[in-house]
């Protein structure tokens, strides 16, 4: 919700830049929390795939959680520098080009609906993780399992 409400923040003056820094300060510490709670889901990826295939994946696992983070980041940063070059954005090194209005439009509309996408299929992700439910019980039979000796 403090997520949400940086975001909403934003929309109500866009071409500000202290506005846009305290927003996205705002989105910040709303996501702070969520971020933290990733790899302890992959965490739980990890006993279920060892329930599953009696085979634990730990390090597999992890690192692909870390190379999708890592892929992800670098892939929305070309889609962001591509729709900017298209925008006709202007790299200058002094930082005193004056931008286009395409180019500052672009900026803008990055930063408003950027967002509403990661949430959107950040939504739609936790929508279809169904671990939670059965996470306890698939729990119960690796503690029974490994009782046995078994994986």
């Amino acid at each position: 919700m403090i997520a949400l409400a940086g975001q909403l923040i934003f929309f109500l003056n866009p071409y500000d830049f202290t506005w846009m820094v305290g927003s996205c300060v705002l989105r910040a510490i709303g996501l702070a929390p969520l971020n933290a709670a990733v790899f302890g889901m992959i965490g739980d990826v990890v006993e279920f795939g060892q329930w599953k295939t009696h085979i634990r994946q730990e390090s597999l696992i992890f690192a692909g959680g870390s190379i999708g983070t890592k892929d992800g980041a670098g892939l929305a940063s070309a889609i962001m520098t591509g729709m900017l070059s298209a925008a006709g954005y202007i790299s200058s090194s002094e930082g005193s080009a004056v931008q286009p209005e395409s180019a500052l439009n672009c900026i803008v509309t990055i930063y408003k609906f950027g967002p509403v996408i990661v949430a959107g299929i950040a939504v739609i992700t936790l929508a279809l993780y169904k671990l939670d439910k059965k996470y306890s019980s698939v729990m119960e039979e690796l503690v029974a399992r490994e009782a046995r000796g078994e994986l």
